[in-house]
Formats: C-alpha cells, sequence, structure tokens
C-alpha cells in the first residue's frame, strides 16, 4: 500500500504535469484565435461585398461558437465571453438590419481587440467594459 503522503505527491505531480500540458497549449490556442478572428472579419467582408445575409451569419455563428467552446479551456474567459455574447445574438433573431449588423461586425471588433492585444483571463477592467457595451448593444442587461 502506497503511503498517503506519496499519493499526495503523485497527485500533485498529475496536476502540475497536466498544468503544464494546457500552458504548452495555450500558444497554439492563441495562434488559432487569431487565425479564427481573421475568418470572422473575411467572412464578414464578403457580407459587405453583397453576399446574402442568413448564409454569413451562419457561417460567422459557426466560427464564433468554436471560440466560445475554447477559450476557457486556455484561460481567456473573455473570448468564451464574447464568443457566447455572440452566439446568443446571432441566435436570438433575424439580424438584418443596419443597426444589427454593426452590433454582429463589433463582436467581431472585441474579437480582435482581444486576440490583437493577448488578453487573457476575464481580461479585467477592459474586459468588463467590453462585456458590458456588448449586453447594452445586444439588450442582454443583467437586472
Amino acid at each position: 500500500m502506497i503511503p498517503k503522503d506519496e499519493k499526495a505527491s503523485e497527485f500533485a505531480d498529475l496536476i502540475a504535469q497536466a498544468e503544464a500540458a494546457v500552458d504548452a497549449l495555450r500558444d497554439t490556442y492563441r495562434q488559432q484565435l487569431a487565425i479564427d478572428v481573421a475568418s470572422l472579419a473575411e467572412v464578414w467582408s464578403r457580407l459587405e461585398g453583397g453576399a446574402p445575409v442568413e448564409p454569413i451569419l451562419d457561417e460567422l455563428h459557426s466560427i464564433a461558437h468554436n471560440i466560445k467552446g475554447q477559450g476557457g479551456s486556455f484561460g481567456y474567459d473573455l473570448v468564451t465571453d464574447i464568443g457566447a455574447s455572440f452566439c446568443r445574438y446571432l441566435r436570438s433573431s433575424a439580424r438584418v438590419t443596419p443597426a444589427e449588423l454593426n452590433i454582429v461586425q463589433m463582436h467581431i471588433r472585441m474579437l480582435k481587440t482581444v486576440s490583437d492585444n493577448d488578453i487573457s483571463g476575464s481580461g479585467g477592467e477592459t474586459g468588463e467594459r467590453i462585456i458590458e457595451k456588448l449586453r447594452i448593444l445586444t439588450g442582454d442587461c443583467e437586472d
């Protein structure tokens, strides 16, 4: 039988190894986030070029959904929060008016800002301001 202190030490070693693996993947995630944000911008540019709105918004949602799902796993909670807001907004109703499309573009710009400035975690005050602005724009204000 392994003594209790040894088990605790082995467990701590396993946790440290897992954390090191996540840290190693964090750099890869930062690169993937930049690629995903560039994809959002490219898809958006097709809309600005006159492409039909609905398939563009579906494609944006797909990319945003991936961003939302991955951010928190690598310490980018703000990315997950923006991605979640983006997905909720796109799925809450058809978004076709110029004002609604502006809010879609705002989500893309916020994700680009976070990616370009490598803002991790919740983003501190900057993150709070971004999330509050998106809540106001999307009507997703907490009471």
